[in-house]
């Protein structure tokens, strides 16, 4: 083709490779340092990204049409490295990795692609080092969702059209065997887009385009044909995973009612949802991201250069590729109030190459005169150096998911289990802590025997008296509102209650017994000290164990303060460090609810920034009366 190299001399194959080698490890490198370790909470309640993870982990269908080949795949990979690696790696990082896995594949077709076209391995590695590092495709190869395999897909069939192309160059119109096989490939690869990110298919009717002003009479070969068809038609067999497992599974189909399996299937895969997504409208033409978001992200040197260079593809690719950037922004401007630029990140990957195909057929044309695109081509790869520097620089604040301080929706989670409940528990949280709480015992694959439930479930739970019933302190008042107002309640730590159907009246073993009476009936059967973890100061969870030997009259509050050489620990904005509850057991337990013989314990955890461990704790029993305190008793208990 002129102006364009179509291949690499034998001799200079070496330097490619080990270019395209240290390319890839360069990436993986920075795509392993910048890998999504955390979510935020509003990622949990729903989206692209934890829909991929629940459906990477289970085996079930993912956002619609369901990506069957993508999530088994993401099943296997998951699965497999959590094999190797434990049960205690981050799930969240191993699911994150199968999209840097496509992008590195991207990235080596990109690579490929660009010296293929170019015969220059630096300007094609700086290139494609370029697109590694532009927001979008970062972002999408560090996070899970499927978008960097879409690139990987776009670029295998521009890859092998290429390749099939060079081929009809080599053997003319009638083609041969190896043709043959290459339009195979590209038929099932152009199938492939049904059962993949279905956008990827804008590709296809250039690509027909291609096959067919190449070759015109594939049309008069009935058996090819045939053949063809047959190959495209193969990956839709995956949906059978997808009705098959919503068969199964009818909880994991979403909201809606439907008479059958099938009526949910094919209303499903017609990916109803995204295409009422669509901005089916004129106005407004663009808004604050679209269309000004294409050249921020690619630069305009980047965009103008790879719109330009699709001429240096020659006649047909530049067809060919040009009509598949044509249909992605119509395509992108219809949902330009929607996911636009997710769709776009192909687009961007073929604007890179042509780029890099236009500085190769600028440097062709000025070969014959060798110092002048000696230092043309040293500009340009400096040049190319500093793009690929000042676009990493730019895209790394926001593509850098590694432990990010707003990645804090497992907290909750993980408070609750750092409670240890009993063995096969069902747990009762707000919104919020549930949501942590299924995504580390169904996809981190912590603590799996415990079950989070709605106010129905613990009502049922409650009534049977088993398995053991926790809440947590914040759903405390859902409780009590549509669960029980009166069952029994107990800390179980410093964020569980365990509900009980009747009064417990057994003490826990592991306390400093006292069984000292205070009074109205009251008796603090014993206490346990416990010092937690903390990265400075202090942290001690305070545990107090009580006894109503009779009907108590008052609701008595609690105040447990740490004491230094005798004193309460002052904190450093005024006052001392205390922990009150208006009632015991995180607030919600009043003690004139309590019954005659009924053993409650009660949680406190204590903070200050001394580092001093306190000598004793001071529990202080009381009732505010007409705006006064009236203190039933005042207790120092020896920190042993």
């Amino acid at each position: 083709m002129p102006g364009v190299r179509l291949a690499i001399s034998h001799r200079r194959l070496t330097a490619p490779w080990v270019a395209g080698a240290a390319l890839l490890l360069a990436a993986l490198a920075l795509y392993l340092a910048t890998l999504d370790t955390g979510l935020r909470p509003g990622e949990l309640a729903g989206g692209d990204l934890i829909t991929h993870q629940y459906a990477q982990v289970q085996g079930r269908p993912s956002n619609a049409p369901g990506y069957p080949l993508y999530t088994m795949g993401g099943w296997l990979w998951f699965h497999g490295w959590r094999g190797l690696l434990g049960p205690q790696a981050n799930a969240t990082a191993i699911l994150s990795a199968y999209s840097t896995f496509w992008a590195l594949l991207a990235l080596g077709l990109l690579y490929v692609l660009l010296v293929r076209l170019t015969g220059r391995w630096l300007l094609s590695a700086l290139a494609t080092a370029f697109y590694a590092v532009t927001y979008f495709f970062w972002y999408y190869a560090v996070t899970t969702e499927q978008y960097a395999s879409a690139v990987a897909h776009t670029l295998a069939i521009v890859a092998v059209a290429f390749a099939w192309e060079e081929e009809m160059d080599r053997v003319g119109p009638a083609g041969s065997r190896r043709s043959d096989r290459l339009l195979m490939a590209l038929a099932f690869l152009s199938g492939l887009t049904l059962a993949h990110l279905v956008t990827v298919a804008l590709i296809v009717p250039p690509l027909v385009w291609l096959v067919l002003s190449r070759q015109p009479g594939v049309l008069r070969r009935p058996r090819l044909a045939a053949k063809a068809a047959a190959w495209a038609l193969l990956p839709l067999l995956s949906y059978v995973f997808i009705y098959v497992r919503g068969a199964q599974h009818p909880e994991w189909r979403g909201a809606g009612e439907w008479p059958s399996t099938w009526a949910w299937f094919w209303d499903f895969v017609s990916t109803r949802q995204g295409r009422e997504e669509l901005t089916w409208s004129l106005w407004p033409l663009w808004t604050a991201e679209f269309p000004s978001l294409i050249w921020r992200e690619l630069t305009p040197a980047v965009l103008v250069g790879g719109l330009v260079g699709v001429a240096a593809l020659g006649r047909r690719r530049a067809l060919f590729i040009g009509g598949t950037l044509a249909l992605y922004a119509v395509f992108c401007f219809i949902d330009r109030l929607g996911n636009w630029f997710q769709v776009i990140m192909p687009a961007y990957a073929l604007l890179v190459m042509t780029f890099g195909a236009g500085l190769g057929w600028l440097l062709d044309r000025m070969e014959p005169c060798r110092p002048t695109v000696r230092a043309v081509e040293a500009a340009v790869l400096v040049g190319l150096a500093v793009l690929v520097a000042l676009r990493a620089a730019w895209s790394w604040p926001g593509a850098n998911q590694r432990n990010r301080p707003e990645d804090t929706a497992l907290l909750p989670g993980q408070a609750i289990l750092a409670d240890n409940p009993a063995p096969g528990a069902a747990i009762l949280g707000t919104y919020d802590e549930m949501l942590s709480l299924r995504y580390l015992t169904e996809i981190a694959g912590q603590r799996p025997d415990l079950t989070a439930v709605d106010p129905a479930a613990a009502r049922h739970v409650l009534a049977a008296g088993q398995p053991p019933l926790y809440v947590t302190a914040a759903a405390a008042p859902l409780f009590r509102s549509e669960v029980s107002a009166d069952a029994p309640l107990s800390s179980a730590g410093l964020t569980l209650i365990r509900a009980h159907p009747r009064p417990v009246v057994a003490a826990p073993a592991d306390i400093q017994r006292l069984d000292r009476p205070i009074g109205d009936g009251l008796t603090l059967v014993g206490y346990r000290a416990q010092p937690l973890g903390a990265a400075d100061g202090q942290r001690w969870q305070v545990r107090l164990v009580w006894r109503a030997d009779a009907a108590i009259g008052h609701d008595w509050s609690v105040s447990v303060r740490p004491l230094v050489s005798g004193a309460p620990v002052p904190r450093s904005e005024g006052g001392i460090v205390q922990k009150d509850l208006v009632h015991p057991v995180h607030g919600y337990y009043p003690t004139s609810q309590w019954q005659a013989g009924e053993v409650v314990v009660d949680d406190y955890l204590l903070e200050w920034p001394a580092d001093v461990p306190p000598d004793a704790w001071q529990v202080v029993i009381y009732r505010v009366v007409d705006g006064q305190f009236d203190n039933l008793a005042v207790l120092e208990l020896a920190n042993r």
